[in-house]
């Protein structure tokens, strides 16, 4: 489930973002005469979308759309509720991070396989969080 959800929130993000980075690139590029001033304007866009998208849902949420669609909620391991804001870019921020590290990303993703006893992956220790299947159903709060 969380590959599924990683998969919906990289389309999120290639789709959301991809078309407003173009755009903002050739703006600068027209404005600047400049390519490469247009490349890094696209990298910059394209770049903090995905460190506002990812942190603000998990903190706001629980999770992105992605997690959402798939069941998922991210969650403090100490009492169960939504990660701070700062929690969820710092959980984000190590997700990042590890992924520069060569084969790093692939032993971050696959760790959840033999974490015990709560499949948390390296990132989510480091942000002392847990991904868990969302409760669906109507209760007494929702009323």
């Amino acid at each position: 489930m969380r590959l599924g959800a990683r998969i919906v929130d990289i389309l999120i993000i290639v789709v959301g973002g991809g078309p407003i980075a173009f755009t903002v690139g050739m703006t600068m590029m027209g404005l600047t005469e400049n390519n490469d001033a247009g490349g890094v304007a696209m990298a910059i866009v394209f770049f903090g979308s995905m460190a506002l998208y990812e942190p603000i849902m998990t903190h706001a949420y629980g999770g992105t759309f992605g997690k959402r669609i798939c069941g998922l909620r991210v969650a403090r391991v100490s009492d169960g509720q939504n990660l701070s804001l700062g929690g969820a870019f710092g959980r984000w921020a190590v997700y990042q991070f590890i992924g520069l590290v060569p084969l790093g990303g692939l032993i971050n993703a696959l760790s959840c396989l033999w974490d015990k006893p709560l499949r948390q992956c390296i990132h989510d220790k480091a942000a002392s969080s847990v991904v868990v299947k969302r409760r669906w159903g109507i209760t007494a709060n929702h009323l």
